[in-house]
């Protein structure tokens, strides 16, 4: 019998993790990974510390080169490749090395696409400016950093208020560069806080000198020399700076698998099942660019995370190993939560905002409060926690939480209760550890559990 020829396209998190899932599956398989750049495996969650000048090199974030990880998983790695068409009826995708280069065809037995997500840019701030930048893969990265190495930054623009838009915020002021963050609807990660929360945070970063707009960027002025002027906002106004970094979201990068005729879900990514398998046979998905299944409502959600794309990898390196014999692999559902380090600030989430509930139908309910990180007589500092709770099941929907410790770890409790479908109750008769210098008797999520029951 022919080895299985496994194709993989895509590296970083999800792809290099389904090779290696596939070489733990299949000693024998033959397995190919593409990439069209240089760096298939390191961490991008890292990025941001970097770009603040606590990393000496790019190359401490590399987890594995190309070189490593061919001889460490016997995969062979083709970098600088881009995989042009597929051709699902031959089993056979077009790949090429490069402008001008020839196309040569691989085939394949099972196909795996961990083709990520892009960054997405409007129309109108499209630009060639050496000074201009997303954040999305490790070569932006360096080419961010050489430039704030490199050249006197006096006045940074950040475009967007999500993840990436506070990350790059905190990299910067950091390095004592003077910063302002276009948030358009003057709401910080949107979708994930509600507002009281994000006014709170807004309100933080004005104390220490950090200047949130509520105010669009429309059009960029770019000197004959390349170089960024100024940031024109939908008001009218012109702000002058020497760097602008553009976060307005990112999209699943799907164009491939759409041409070779997949199926996309309602959440913009390739519509998979819970083997990860794509709406073709013998083609998987993982990764950022996949719809994953929310696990508070079941319903198809896009979460861009780290950890999804690494398991998400496995689960599809599994199943594109096995070639029909064995149990498949199952990918969970999921529950979208992060967090971002920004201003002295842990702000965390997990879950669904009111907001966001209410905009997909639920009959949701919110409460606010603010406790502390420890007991009184210890030193603490202030925690504020937002949970969210379906009215009538009084099931935990969501939480927010903010504060200079315990944000996170407080988040990742409610996780673990939003997965199980715990109630308000539940959380309220959790075993909260009391230990005066590390936690107060009364947790700040025993306390916003308690607000919640008596407003419920």
């Amino acid at each position: 019998m022919k080895p299985r020829r496994i194709l993989i396209i895509g590296g970083v998190a999800a792809g290099t993790a389904a090779a290696a899932q596939a070489r733990r599956s299949s000693p024998d398989a033959q397995i190919t990974l593409i990439d069209k750049g240089s760096d298939i495996s390191y961490s991008a969650c890292e990025m941001p510390i970097y770009l603040a000048g606590e990393v000496s090199s790019a190359d401490k974030l590399v987890r594995f080169t190309p070189e490593k990880f061919a001889a460490t998983y016997n995969v062979e790695v083709l970098t600088h490749t881009e995989v042009v068409s597929i051709d699902t009826e031959r089993r056979k995708v077009r790949i090429t090395s490069g402008p001008g280069e020839k196309e040569t065809s691989i085939p394949y037995d099972a196909l795996i696409l961990a083709t990520g997500a892009r960054a997405h840019v409007p129309d109108g701030l499209k630009s060639a400016s050496k000074d201009v930048f997303v954040l999305r893969d490790l070569e932006d990265a360096r080419q961010i950093a050489q430039t704030l190495d490199t050249q006197t930054i006096h006045h940074a623009v950040i475009v967007g208020s999500g993840y990436v838009g506070l990350d790059a915020l905190e990299s910067f002021h950091r390095r004592g560069i003077r910063c302002t963050l276009f948030a358009s609807s003057g709401h910080l990660l949107k979708g994930a806080l509600d507002v009281d929360m994000s006014d709170l945070l807004v309100s933080h970063l004005g104390d220490l000198g950090i200047s949130i707009r509520n105010d669009r960027v429309q059009s960029l002025d770019v000197a004959p020399d390349g170089s960024i002027r100024s940031v024109h906002t939908a008001s009218g106004e012109q702000t002058g700076c020497s760097l602008v970094l553009l976060a307005t979201g990112t999209r699943p990068n799907t164009a491939l698998g759409e041409k070779a005729g997949l199926k996309l879900g309602p959440a913009g990514g390739f519509q998979v099942d819970t083997h990860l398998l794509t709406s073709m046979a013998s083609i998987w998905a993982c990764g950022d660019v996949v719809d994953f299944t929310d696990g508070v409502t079941g319903q198809p959600l896009h979460a861009p995370l780290a950890l999804n794309a690494f398991l998400s990898g496995r689960v599809a390196g599994q199943n594109a190993a096995r070639g029909g014999t064995g149990r498949p692999a199952r990918m969970k559902k999921v529950v979208r939560a992060a967090a971002v380090a920004v201003g002295g600030l842990e702000v965390a989430h997990t879950g669904w905002s009111l907001e966001s509930a209410i905009s997909i139908g639920l009959d949701a309910v919110a409460v606010t409060i603010q406790s502390r990180s420890a007991a009184s007589l210890a030193p603490n500092n202030p925690l504020h926690v937002r949970l969210v709770a379906e009215r009538t099941s009084r099931k935990l929907l969501g939480a927010q939480v903010i504060g200079k410790e315990g944000a996170v770890q407080r988040a990742n409790v409610v996780t673990s209760h939003l997965r199980s479908g715990s109630t308000v109750d539940d959380l309220y008769d959790m075993d909260f550890i009391y230990a005066p210098r590390l936690s107060p008797l009364h947790d700040a999520l025993l306390v916003a559990a308690r607000a919640l029951q008596k407003d419920l």
